[in-house]
């Protein structure tokens, strides 16, 4: 999981660094005097060498040292935060002692990042690197050599929909003007702490750029809500697929693929594991939710390809995860977990248990497209265990609300074979 985040990490260190340099610029020409005063000050202090004095002075002072100074500050700030961050999915008490340490040891914790900094940036181009070559091997072991592969391959499967484009569009124009506002509102927060000196109007108006940026990150994660819609409450996979190639394909025509976890969904509803396994790929495990989210869309994916040796894998990955958010995320491990031992238990034959388990998924059904998997699997079951009057009820279910998903296809055979079927009592059973 960690070498998932070395790129942005190395990138925040980058950033960071620059920005500080440019705060340390313009604080040096803005406040120069006081800082002027106040590094004489410092020299002063720890030395009694004139002529030490006057080169320790001249260093202080030089506006480009301070700049660079400031910059790597900046950078082990974040060094820190990033680390931190690391140790937040080993242990459920790192938060606690990151706030103690905080309050208490707030300046050994910037030495450690300012000291951590050049081994940090080793390991984010060593994880980097090797997360670059053993992905470019998984996808040399499955023939695929980029997205654009992915799509004409995709192309070939499936109808690419280009009425889902416009949207596409919108949705990339929607999540281009939040990062335009979240770019300017850091630049106004790095004005305001430069020009602003009044403490009681500058925590103000930090307060109010947290706030408006807490809004941004909502807006951000409901700009691709329409295209998410398409399989969630519409169960068009095909239509949700579309809009996702349309949003990854740039104006030049290069194609990187976004919202992997989304396509893999689509595409495992139309019943193509094989492509979902390949989209999956390049999914960015960050964080112990993707993390867990990946697994089990891969244990769905074994199951369709009946691989259980790679299924029981999933199940023990999904489990290695720690969900350090409370009882909620130990209640979502718990029942990501369920659903591939469920998967796992209708492999092996054990339909009784799997028929609860659907119908405990169907009381909980919020979406269409759960109540129709839900459906499906029920009448599955039921028509192996020759209840054929609940197997059709159940198939009519996924027939009316499955729209374009593959098991409205699998409904309507098993349905076929039912009405094929002379039910009626014989005159003997009268």
């Amino acid at each position: 999981m960690w070498k998932y985040r070395c790129k942005t990490h190395l990138l925040s260190l980058i950033g960071s660094f620059l920005i500080g340099t440019l705060f340390g610029a313009i604080t040096f020409f803005v406040y120069g005097d006081t800082m002027q005063m106040y590094m004489q000050e410092i020299a002063r202090e720890f030395s009694s060498n004139p002529e030490l004095l006057a080169s320790v002075e001249a260093i202080l002072l030089n506006p480009v040292i301070q700049s660079i100074g400031t910059g790597i500050i900046f950078a082990g700030l974040v060094n820190v935060v990033m680390l931190v961050q690391q140790l937040f999915s080993k242990s459920s008490y790192a938060p606690f002692i990151f706030l103690a340490l905080m309050m208490f040891a707030s300046v050994y914790l910037l030495m450690i990042g300012i000291l951590l900094l050049i081994p940090a940036v080793v390991v984010c181009i060593y994880g980097m690197v090797t997360l670059r070559s053993s992905l470019a091997f998984e996808r040399h072991q499955r023939n695929i050599n980029d997205d654009a592969e992915i799509v004409r391959i995709y192309k070939i499967h499936h109808q690419l929909n280009p009425e889902y484009q416009k949207m596409a569009m919108e949705c990339r124009k929607n999540i281009r003007k939040v990062s335009s506002i979240c770019v300017l509102g850091v630049l106004a927060a790095l004005f305001v702490m430069f020009f602003i000196q009044n403490f009681i109007v500058l925590l103000i108006l930090m307060i109010f750029f947290f706030m408006a940026f807490n809004y941004l990150m909502r807006y951000y994660a409901s700009s691709l809500m329409p295209i998410r819609m398409l399989l969630y409450q519409n169960c068009d996979p095909e239509a949700c697929a579309s809009a996702i190639i349309y949003f990854s394909t740039k104006r030049n025509g290069k194609i990187k693929l976004t919202n992997r976890l989304l396509l893999a969904q689509s595409l495992i509803y139309m019943d193509d594991p094989e492509l979902a396994m390949d989209v999956l790929i390049d999914f960015p495990r960050r964080d112990q939710a993707s993390t867990l989210q990946y697994w089990s869309l891969m244990a769905t994916i074994n199951y369709m390809l009946k691989d259980e040796d790679a299924l029981e894998r999933c199940k023990q990955e999904a489990g290695k995860v720690h969900m350090n958010y409370g009882p909620q995320g130990i209640m979502v491990q718990s029942e990501e977990l369920a659903s591939i031992q469920n998967k796992m238990d209708l492999m092996n034959g054990q339909l009784n248990t799997c028929k609860k388990f659907y119908l405990q998924a169907l009381k909980k059904a919020v979406m269409p497209f759960q109540q129709v998997d839900a459906c499906y699997y029920i009448g599955m079951i039921s028509f192996v265990e020759q209840d054929y009057s609940l197997a059709s009820m159940y198939f009519e279910k996924v027939i009316s609300l499955g729209n374009k998903m593959a098991f409205v296809q699998k409904a309507k055979h098993f349905q076929s074979k039912i009405d094929a079927m002379d039910l009626r009592p014989s005159q003997e059973e009268i």
